[in-house]
């Protein structure tokens, strides 16, 4: 079980890197996604881009990045008939901010639409959505040897909902051997092209 209760002072921003990193990959590859595509893929991409924008909103000072990446998900949302909620109200401080954003995708309005996901398209869908967002909810709090219990929940997942587990075991072993935050996004980031491209391969 993943724990809201998480202490965020030991890394209260997430790293410059990362976002350099991940901005371009999740923007730049098909930015404007066709609602036509696969449900699972859909509803992979919606997770995946929603959690990035929640993250960036509470980093702050990113709200140009942060409009792109809702903007990529309205073909998707609109297509399903699926709405998604506002973030919540910055707080005072950004530690507190990343809190209330991570409530809001684990047991809030972001959950929700998980759950709106499960019910119109099946439990594979609402599964997809929230691997993405606890595998990238994971770059923001792992640390060696410290992965608050995120790798179990995307090992779950994504064996739920039946990937093949190539696509995602790397990531998992990247967990067990303690690797450092920069191999672990280096796993993460694999992940993600290799589960994107099997999923949008799987309607075809």
């Amino acid at each position: 079980m993943v724990s809201c209760a998480l202490n965020l002072g030991r890394r209260t921003l997430i790293p410059l890197a990362f976002l350099a990193a991940t901005l371009p990959f999740f923007i730049g590859s098909g930015a404007c996604a066709e609602p036509a595509e696969p449900i699972g893929a859909a509803a992979w991409r919606l997770g995946d881009r929603l959690s990035l924008a929640a993250f960036l909103f509470a980093r702050g000072g990113q709200d140009d990045a942060v409009e792109r990446l809702l903007s990529s998900i309205k073909p998707i949302t609109d297509a399903m008939g699926i709405t998604i909620a506002p973030f919540p109200p910055r707080a005072a401080t950004s530690v507190d901010t990343y809190g209330e954003v991570i409530v809001y995708l684990v047991e809030g309005a972001g959950a929700e639409t998980g759950r709106a996901l499960a019910a119109k398209f099946g439990k594979d869908a609402s599964l997809l959505y929230d691997a993405a967002i606890k595998s990238n909810l994971l770059l923001l709090l792992y640390e060696p040897g410290d992965d608050h219990g995120l790798g179990g929940v995307i090992r779950s997942r994504m064996s739920e909902a039946g990937l093949p587990e190539q696509l995602w075991i790397g990531v998992v072993e990247a967990i067990d051997a303690k690797a450092s935050q920069s191999e672990l996004k280096g796993a993460v980031l694999k992940m993600h092209e290799a589960v994107t491209s099997y999923l949008g391969r799987a309607g075809q």
